[in-house]
């Protein structure tokens, strides 16, 4: 009888409409991790940068019934992404900001790396509001020393929840399964790309000494608002999700 009424009240839950529904998409960490095939790690030492203002960044995507999700995609994203990058090279660090280093202060890495992410869910169901599609489009800006875009791979990762039987307790499940599958693919892509010299480690350059906004910068905004318009196109996200994020990529700059 107790089971009976927790599947009551639990479907309950699910079939609540007319708000956005908190969940979370962090990928378990422990699926990130080096293959006994994987090539060697790139011998670098590598700043992570997730400014704050991302890592509070709250996302609201559709769910089912008519119902929207929301969560904090950067957030979610840190731990594995980290993980995944101490998979690819010697030595990872997170940083605040550019500006949080100077050229006499702070930890000396041969290369930094920001992600950026486009998230978009949707649901088969319409009496449930957890989504049962979700996907991760996830770029890596990776930048030398001097501040200029060496690389920017892309990857797209998905993931689906088959139904009540697949979500119970845990709401997010397509999106964890998207993220995972991003960052795994990252890994791999990451692994597989050419960096220059990167032998001698030198200090984080701060913004100043990129030339604020450069060349490449506008080029990589140029780049994310045309995916972006490309997934609208498709029919990925809603025109109020694009609307959302293009002054997200815009702001930035």
């Amino acid at each position: 009888m107790k089971n009976i009424r927790a599947v009551i009240l639990t479907l309950l839950a699910l079939a609540l409409t007319g708000c956005a529904h908190p969940i979370k998409i962090a990928p378990d960490a422990s699926n990130i991790y080096r293959g006994p095939n994987d090539p060697p790690k790139i011998k670098a030492s590598v700043g992570v940068i997730i400014p704050e203002v991302l890592t509070n960044l709250e996302v609201t995507t559709p769910g089912g019934g008519g119902d929207n999700v929301r969560y904090f995609p950067y957030r979610d994203l840190q731990v594995s992404y980290e993980k995944m990058l101490s998979n690819v090279f010697d030595n990872v660090v997170r940083m605040a900001s550019p500006e949080s280093t100077t050229n006499t202060a702070g930890p000396r890495v041969n290369l930094t790396v920001t992600p950026e992410l486009i998230t978009s869910s949707g649901s088969t169901g319409f009496f449930t509001w957890p989504p049962t599609n979700f996907t991760v489009d996830l770029t890596t800006v990776v930048r030398g020393a001097d501040g200029k875009i060496l690389c920017t791979p892309r990857v797209v990762g998905n993931g689906q929840a088959a139904g009540f039987s697949d979500f119970k307790g845990d709401f997010g499940i397509a999106g964890r399964r998207a993220m995972e599958d991003a960052v795994k693919k990252m890994q791999r892509v990451l692994s597989q790309e050419s960096y220059g010299e990167v032998a001698t480690a030198t200090a984080v350059p701060t913004l100043s000494a990129v030339g604020g906004v450069s060349a490449e910068t506008q080029e990589t905004a140029t780049a994310r608002l045309d995916k972006l318009k490309g997934l609208l196109q498709k029919g990925l996200i809603t025109q109020g999700d694009y609307d959302q994020k293009k002054m997200e990529i815009l702001s930035r700059f």
